[in-house]
Protein backbone atom coordinates (compact mmCIF):
# COMPACT_ATOMS: atom_id res chain seq x y z
CA UNK A 1 0.00 0.00 0.00
CA UNK A 2 1.48 3.20 -0.96
CA UNK A 3 2.23 6.13 1.80
CA UNK A 4 -0.66 7.94 0.15
CA UNK A 5 -3.43 5.62 0.90
CA UNK A 6 -1.91 4.85 4.31
CA UNK A 7 -1.98 8.69 4.97
CA UNK A 8 -5.40 8.98 3.78
CA UNK A 9 -6.72 5.79 5.64
CA UNK A 10 -5.25 7.22 8.86
CA UNK A 11 -7.07 10.56 8.14
CA UNK A 12 -10.69 9.05 7.33
CA UNK A 13 -9.99 6.38 10.43
CA UNK A 14 -9.56 9.57 13.00
CA UNK A 15 -12.21 11.48 11.77
CA UNK A 16 -14.72 8.55 12.25
CA UNK A 17 -13.78 8.77 15.91
CA UNK A 18 -15.40 12.32 16.48
CA UNK A 19 -19.00 11.22 17.30
CA UNK A 20 -19.52 15.30 17.61
CA UNK A 21 -19.99 16.53 13.94
CA UNK A 22 -18.53 19.54 15.14
CA UNK A 23 -14.93 18.33 16.52
CA UNK A 24 -14.94 16.11 13.31
CA UNK A 25 -15.27 19.15 10.93
CA UNK A 26 -12.65 21.14 13.18
CA UNK A 27 -9.80 17.56 12.94
CA UNK A 28 -10.60 18.07 9.15
CA UNK A 29 -9.98 21.65 9.20
CA UNK A 30 -6.65 21.21 10.80
CA UNK A 31 -6.11 18.20 8.02
CA UNK A 32 -6.62 20.53 5.22
CA UNK A 33 -3.82 22.43 5.88
CA UNK A 34 -2.31 20.04 3.47
CA UNK A 35 -4.57 20.76 0.62
CA UNK A 36 -2.87 18.86 -1.76
CA UNK A 37 -4.97 15.91 -0.31
CA UNK A 38 -7.87 17.06 -1.49
CA UNK A 39 -6.55 15.94 -5.06
CA UNK A 40 -5.97 12.36 -3.86
CA UNK A 41 -8.87 9.81 -5.28
CA UNK A 42 -8.24 7.51 -2.40
CA UNK A 43 -9.66 9.68 0.09
CA UNK A 44 -13.43 9.03 0.50
CA UNK A 45 -16.04 11.69 -1.34
CA UNK A 46 -16.80 12.76 2.69
CA UNK A 47 -13.70 13.41 3.94
CA UNK A 48 -12.46 15.74 0.50
CA UNK A 49 -15.49 17.40 0.99
CA UNK A 50 -15.31 17.95 4.14
CA UNK A 51 -11.50 19.01 3.78
CA UNK A 52 -12.95 21.61 0.76
CA UNK A 53 -15.26 22.89 3.31
CA UNK A 54 -12.35 23.81 5.76
CA UNK A 55 -9.81 25.30 3.27
CA UNK A 56 -13.39 28.10 2.17
CA UNK A 57 -14.38 28.58 5.33
CA UNK A 58 -11.03 28.49 7.06
CA UNK A 59 -10.68 32.67 6.47
CA UNK A 60 -14.02 33.63 8.27
CA UNK A 61 -13.93 32.26 11.72
CA UNK A 62 -11.97 34.94 13.00
CA UNK A 63 -15.15 37.22 12.46
CA UNK A 64 -17.15 36.45 15.39
CA UNK A 65 -13.62 36.22 17.80
CA UNK A 66 -13.94 40.14 16.31
CA UNK A 67 -17.06 40.82 16.89
CA UNK A 68 -17.26 39.14 20.62
CA UNK A 69 -14.27 41.16 21.95
CA UNK A 70 -14.81 43.50 25.15
CA UNK A 71 -18.65 41.87 24.82
CA UNK A 72 -20.49 40.79 28.31
CA UNK A 73 -20.85 37.18 28.47
CA UNK A 74 -24.62 37.98 28.46
CA UNK A 75 -24.97 39.45 25.11
CA UNK A 76 -22.56 36.71 23.59
CA UNK A 77 -24.91 33.90 24.08
CA UNK A 78 -28.69 35.69 23.37
CA UNK A 79 -27.63 37.78 20.41
CA UNK A 80 -26.78 37.44 17.32
CA UNK A 81 -23.19 39.09 16.18
CA UNK A 82 -23.84 41.48 13.88
CA UNK A 83 -22.21 39.63 11.16
CA UNK A 84 -23.62 41.25 7.91
CA UNK A 85 -23.05 39.62 4.81
CA UNK A 86 -21.32 41.99 2.34
CA UNK A 87 -23.44 41.24 -1.04
CA UNK A 88 -25.22 44.60 -1.92
CA UNK A 89 -28.44 43.84 -3.99
CA UNK A 90 -30.46 46.28 -5.24
CA UNK A 91 -32.54 48.36 -2.65
CA UNK A 92 -36.03 47.44 -1.85
CA UNK A 93 -38.68 50.12 -2.15
CA UNK A 94 -41.37 51.11 -0.42
CA UNK A 95 -44.55 49.42 -1.01
CA UNK A 96 -48.20 50.56 -0.01
CA UNK A 97 -51.52 48.95 -0.77
CA UNK A 98 -53.64 51.07 -3.63
CA UNK A 99 -56.54 48.86 -3.97
CA UNK A 100 -58.27 46.43 -1.57
CA UNK A 101 -61.24 43.69 -3.38
CA UNK A 102 -62.71 40.85 -1.70
CA UNK A 103 -61.08 38.50 -4.05
CA UNK A 104 -57.31 40.64 -4.40
CA UNK A 105 -55.15 43.09 -3.10
CA UNK A 106 -53.07 45.60 -5.68
CA UNK A 107 -49.90 47.45 -4.33
CA UNK A 108 -47.89 50.52 -5.53
CA UNK A 109 -44.94 47.77 -6.41
CA UNK A 110 -47.24 45.69 -9.05
CA UNK A 111 -47.92 43.30 -6.42
CA UNK A 112 -51.30 41.66 -6.80
CA UNK A 113 -52.45 39.38 -4.31
CA UNK A 114 -54.97 36.84 -4.74
CA UNK A 115 -57.43 36.05 -1.56
CA UNK A 116 -59.61 33.10 -2.81
CA UNK A 117 -57.81 30.80 -0.68
CA UNK A 118 -58.28 33.42 2.55
CA UNK A 119 -57.99 31.13 5.55
CA UNK A 120 -58.05 33.24 9.04
CA UNK A 121 -56.35 31.54 12.17
CA UNK A 122 -55.89 32.84 15.43
CA UNK A 123 -54.56 36.15 16.29
CA UNK A 124 -50.62 36.80 16.53
CA UNK A 125 -49.40 36.73 19.62
CA UNK A 126 -45.81 36.44 20.79
CA UNK A 127 -42.44 36.82 23.21
CA UNK A 128 -38.64 37.64 23.01
CA UNK A 129 -36.50 36.00 24.95
CA UNK A 130 -33.74 38.23 26.65
CA UNK A 131 -31.66 36.57 28.84
CA UNK A 132 -33.66 33.79 28.77
CA UNK A 133 -36.78 35.95 30.39
CA UNK A 134 -39.79 36.38 27.78
CA UNK A 135 -41.07 39.87 27.39
CA UNK A 136 -44.36 41.30 26.98
CA UNK A 137 -46.23 40.56 24.20
CA UNK A 138 -45.93 41.53 20.15
CA UNK A 139 -48.47 41.50 17.32
CA UNK A 140 -45.82 43.10 14.65
CA UNK A 141 -44.38 40.30 12.55
CA UNK A 142 -40.74 40.20 13.37
CA UNK A 143 -39.37 38.30 10.42
CA UNK A 144 -40.33 36.34 6.99
CA UNK A 145 -39.54 32.81 6.64
CA UNK A 146 -38.94 31.62 2.82
CA UNK A 147 -40.51 28.28 2.21
CA UNK A 148 -40.05 25.53 -0.78
CA UNK A 149 -43.45 23.85 -0.69
CA UNK A 150 -41.53 20.26 -1.46
CA UNK A 151 -44.85 19.43 -2.87
CA UNK A 152 -45.45 17.43 -6.40
CA UNK A 153 -43.74 18.79 -9.38
CA UNK A 154 -43.87 18.29 -13.50
CA UNK A 155 -41.58 19.78 -15.79
CA UNK A 156 -42.62 23.66 -16.26
CA UNK A 157 -43.97 23.43 -20.40
CA UNK A 158 -46.67 24.23 -22.18
CA UNK A 159 -47.36 20.43 -22.66
CA UNK A 160 -48.26 20.27 -18.88
CA UNK A 161 -50.10 23.51 -18.47
CA UNK A 162 -53.31 20.88 -17.37
CA UNK A 163 -50.82 19.65 -14.76
CA UNK A 164 -49.44 22.29 -13.83
CA UNK A 165 -52.72 24.67 -13.00
CA UNK A 166 -54.37 21.16 -10.94
CA UNK A 167 -51.13 20.68 -9.19
CA UNK A 168 -50.83 24.42 -8.16
CA UNK A 169 -55.00 24.45 -6.83
CA UNK A 170 -54.74 20.98 -5.00
CA UNK A 171 -51.66 22.43 -2.93
CA UNK A 172 -53.30 26.51 -2.57
CA UNK A 173 -56.51 23.70 -1.22
CA UNK A 174 -54.22 21.53 1.50
CA UNK A 175 -52.11 24.71 2.87
CA UNK A 176 -55.29 26.49 3.38
CA UNK A 177 -56.79 24.00 4.87
CA UNK A 178 -54.12 23.48 7.31
CA UNK A 179 -53.42 27.45 7.66
CA UNK A 180 -49.75 26.18 6.41
CA UNK A 181 -48.07 29.95 5.21
CA UNK A 182 -49.03 33.36 4.95
CA UNK A 183 -48.23 33.47 1.35
CA UNK A 184 -47.97 30.85 -1.73
CA UNK A 185 -46.25 32.12 -5.04
CA UNK A 186 -47.20 29.62 -7.62
CA UNK A 187 -45.28 28.14 -10.20
CA UNK A 188 -46.74 30.71 -12.83
CA UNK A 189 -45.82 33.55 -10.18
CA UNK A 190 -49.46 34.35 -9.13
CA UNK A 191 -49.26 35.18 -5.37
CA UNK A 192 -51.91 34.07 -3.54
CA UNK A 193 -52.69 35.37 0.58
CA UNK A 194 -53.42 32.27 2.94
CA UNK A 195 -53.29 33.39 6.39
CA UNK A 196 -53.93 36.98 6.82
CA UNK A 197 -50.69 38.39 8.03
CA UNK A 198 -52.62 40.04 11.22
CA UNK A 199 -52.58 35.73 12.28
CA UNK A 200 -50.39 33.49 13.15
CA UNK A 201 -49.36 29.57 10.67
CA UNK A 202 -48.32 27.03 10.98
CA UNK A 203 -45.78 26.66 9.29
CA UNK A 204 -42.17 27.22 11.25
CA UNK A 205 -43.13 24.79 14.05
CA UNK A 206 -39.90 23.82 16.03
CA UNK A 207 -37.94 26.82 15.16
CA UNK A 208 -35.11 29.59 16.66
CA UNK A 209 -33.83 32.72 15.34
CA UNK A 210 -32.35 35.53 16.79
CA UNK A 211 -31.73 39.34 16.71
CA UNK A 212 -30.46 42.54 18.25
CA UNK A 213 -33.72 42.68 19.85
CA UNK A 214 -33.83 38.51 21.68
CA UNK A 215 -34.21 35.52 20.80
CA UNK A 216 -37.42 33.90 19.31
CA UNK A 217 -38.44 30.15 19.76
CA UNK A 218 -41.30 28.86 17.30
CA UNK A 219 -41.49 31.09 14.96
CA UNK A 220 -44.89 30.05 14.05
CA UNK A 221 -46.55 33.56 15.56
CA UNK A 222 -43.44 35.69 14.82
CA UNK A 223 -42.63 35.71 11.76
CA UNK A 224 -44.51 35.58 8.26
CA UNK A 225 -44.28 32.42 6.11
CA UNK A 226 -43.77 32.91 2.45
CA UNK A 227 -44.16 29.50 0.24
CA UNK A 228 -42.87 28.86 -3.27
CA UNK A 229 -43.99 26.31 -5.14
CA UNK A 230 -40.95 23.89 -5.56
CA UNK A 231 -38.85 21.92 -4.26
CA UNK A 232 -35.32 22.38 -2.97
CA UNK A 233 -33.77 19.18 -4.76
CA UNK A 234 -34.51 21.07 -8.07
CA UNK A 235 -31.60 23.39 -7.38
CA UNK A 236 -28.81 21.26 -9.08
CA UNK A 237 -31.39 20.37 -11.64
CA UNK A 238 -31.18 23.93 -13.36
CA UNK A 239 -35.05 24.03 -12.46
CA UNK A 240 -35.46 25.65 -8.66
CA UNK A 241 -37.65 28.89 -9.33
CA UNK A 242 -38.98 29.96 -12.18
CA UNK A 243 -38.20 33.64 -13.00
CA UNK A 244 -41.93 34.37 -12.24
CA UNK A 245 -41.95 33.43 -9.29
CA UNK A 246 -38.25 35.45 -8.53
CA UNK A 247 -39.97 38.49 -9.41
CA UNK A 248 -43.16 37.89 -7.50
CA UNK A 249 -41.39 36.48 -4.20
CA UNK A 250 -38.88 40.24 -4.63
CA UNK A 251 -42.37 42.18 -4.85
CA UNK A 252 -43.58 40.04 -1.87
CA UNK A 253 -40.67 40.69 0.81
CA UNK A 254 -40.55 44.17 -0.89
CA UNK A 255 -44.26 44.59 0.77
CA UNK A 256 -43.52 42.94 3.62
CA UNK A 257 -39.96 44.74 5.03
CA UNK A 258 -41.55 47.92 4.07
CA UNK A 259 -45.21 47.62 5.76
CA UNK A 260 -43.73 46.00 9.00
CA UNK A 261 -39.83 47.80 8.93
CA UNK A 262 -38.31 44.34 9.25
CA UNK A 263 -34.63 44.05 9.54
CA UNK A 264 -33.17 42.00 6.07
CA UNK A 265 -31.28 39.85 8.49
CA UNK A 266 -34.61 38.74 9.89
CA UNK A 267 -35.45 37.18 6.34
CA UNK A 268 -33.99 33.63 6.31
CA UNK A 269 -35.15 30.40 5.25
CA UNK A 270 -36.74 27.60 6.59
CA UNK A 271 -33.48 25.43 6.32
CA UNK A 272 -32.00 27.78 8.86
CA UNK A 273 -34.14 28.01 11.57
CA UNK A 274 -35.77 24.36 11.99
CA UNK A 275 -35.19 22.43 14.66
CA UNK A 276 -35.39 18.91 15.57
CA UNK A 277 -35.84 19.03 19.81
CA UNK A 278 -36.04 15.01 20.41
CA UNK A 279 -32.50 14.67 18.77
CA UNK A 280 -31.44 18.55 19.66
CA UNK A 281 -30.28 18.73 15.71
CA UNK A 282 -30.50 21.43 13.77
CA UNK A 283 -32.10 21.06 10.00
CA UNK A 284 -35.50 19.31 10.74
CA UNK A 285 -36.36 20.66 8.11
CA UNK A 286 -33.81 21.57 4.77
CA UNK A 287 -36.52 23.52 2.43
CA UNK A 288 -34.87 26.43 1.26
CA UNK A 289 -31.46 25.41 1.27
CA UNK A 290 -28.25 25.09 -1.26
CA UNK A 291 -28.48 28.05 -3.54
CA UNK A 292 -31.76 30.31 -2.75
CA UNK A 293 -31.84 33.22 -5.09
CA UNK A 294 -31.13 35.79 -2.30
CA UNK A 295 -29.50 38.84 -4.04
CA UNK A 296 -32.71 38.65 -6.86
CA UNK A 297 -35.12 39.15 -4.08
CA UNK A 298 -32.97 42.05 -2.90
CA UNK A 299 -31.85 40.54 0.32
CA UNK A 300 -28.14 40.15 1.08
CA UNK A 301 -26.67 36.52 1.06
CA UNK A 302 -28.02 35.44 5.20
CA UNK A 303 -27.13 31.87 4.66
CA UNK A 304 -23.58 34.04 5.97
CA UNK A 305 -25.35 34.44 9.27
CA UNK A 306 -24.66 32.50 12.53
CA UNK A 307 -27.15 30.10 13.38
CA UNK A 308 -28.55 31.13 16.61
CA UNK A 309 -29.69 27.66 16.97
CA UNK A 310 -26.16 26.23 18.27
CA UNK A 311 -24.44 29.37 20.09
CA UNK A 312 -28.11 30.16 21.94
CA UNK A 313 -29.42 27.04 22.87
CA UNK A 314 -26.48 23.92 22.18
CA UNK A 315 -28.42 22.26 18.89
CA UNK A 316 -25.72 20.12 17.12
CA UNK A 317 -25.98 19.42 13.27
CA UNK A 318 -25.19 16.07 11.71
CA UNK A 319 -24.34 14.73 8.15
CA UNK A 320 -27.79 14.76 6.86
CA UNK A 321 -27.95 18.61 7.20
CA UNK A 322 -24.36 18.68 5.64
CA UNK A 323 -25.49 16.74 2.84
CA UNK A 324 -28.67 18.58 1.73
CA UNK A 325 -27.68 22.14 2.31
CA UNK A 326 -24.15 22.89 0.83
CA UNK A 327 -21.18 25.12 1.26
CA UNK A 328 -23.40 29.09 1.38
CA UNK A 329 -25.39 26.97 4.16
CA UNK A 330 -21.85 26.09 6.20
CA UNK A 331 -20.32 29.38 6.36
CA UNK A 332 -22.90 30.35 9.03
CA UNK A 333 -22.86 27.07 10.90
CA UNK A 334 -18.97 27.26 11.02
CA UNK A 335 -19.58 31.01 12.72
CA UNK A 336 -22.40 29.82 15.11
CA UNK A 337 -19.89 26.92 15.87
CA UNK A 338 -17.09 29.18 16.72
CA UNK A 339 -18.82 31.61 19.17
CA UNK A 340 -20.03 27.67 20.59
CA UNK A 341 -16.88 27.41 21.73
CA UNK A 342 -16.05 30.76 22.57
CA UNK A 343 -18.18 31.08 24.96
CA UNK A 344 -17.74 27.56 26.48
CA UNK A 345 -13.95 28.65 26.92
CA UNK A 346 -15.15 32.20 29.05
CA UNK A 347 -17.03 29.86 30.88
CA UNK A 348 -14.47 27.26 31.47
CA UNK A 349 -16.66 24.83 30.87
CA UNK A 350 -16.39 21.77 28.24
CA UNK A 351 -17.71 21.75 25.16
CA UNK A 352 -20.57 19.34 26.35
CA UNK A 353 -21.21 20.81 29.84
CA UNK A 354 -21.96 24.13 28.58
CA UNK A 355 -24.09 22.65 25.33
CA UNK A 356 -26.15 20.95 28.24
CA UNK A 357 -26.78 24.51 30.25
CA UNK A 358 -27.62 25.80 26.87
CA UNK A 359 -29.85 22.83 25.81
CA UNK A 360 -31.91 23.55 29.66
CA UNK A 361 -32.16 27.13 28.72
CA UNK A 362 -33.61 26.06 25.76
CA UNK A 363 -35.84 23.68 27.07
CA UNK A 364 -36.93 26.33 29.98
CA UNK A 365 -38.03 28.61 27.33
CA UNK A 366 -40.40 26.03 25.92
CA UNK A 367 -42.06 26.12 29.21
CA UNK A 368 -42.57 29.39 29.15
CA UNK A 369 -44.19 29.22 25.82
CA UNK A 370 -46.21 26.39 27.06
CA UNK A 371 -47.35 28.65 29.97
CA UNK A 372 -48.02 31.80 28.04
CA UNK A 373 -50.48 29.24 25.92
CA UNK A 374 -48.24 30.31 23.05
CA UNK A 375 -46.72 27.23 22.17
CA UNK A 376 -49.48 24.67 20.66
CA UNK A 377 -48.50 20.79 18.96
CA UNK A 378 -46.40 21.60 16.03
Amino acid sequence: MSPGYLKAFSIELRARQYHDPIQKLAYLRRAARKAALIRRPHLSWYVRVMLLVSIFLGGRLQTVREVNAGLPHSKQVTKTPDTSPTQNPTPLGAAWLVEHRQDYDLYSNGLRIENEFLAPNEPRSYVIFRDGIPSQRYSKPAGIVLHTSESVQVPFTSEQNGNLTRIGRELLAYVSRHHAYHFVIDRFGRVFRIVPETDSANHAGNSVWADQEGVYVNLNHSFLGVSFEAQTRDINQGNYLSPSQVRSGRLVVEMLVSKYNIPLRNCITHSQVSVDPDSMTIGHHTDGSGDFPWQDLGLPDNYALPLPSLFVFGFDYDSRFLILTGSRVWKGLMLADEQLRRDANSQHLSLDQYKEILRERYRTCIAQLKTLSILKEN
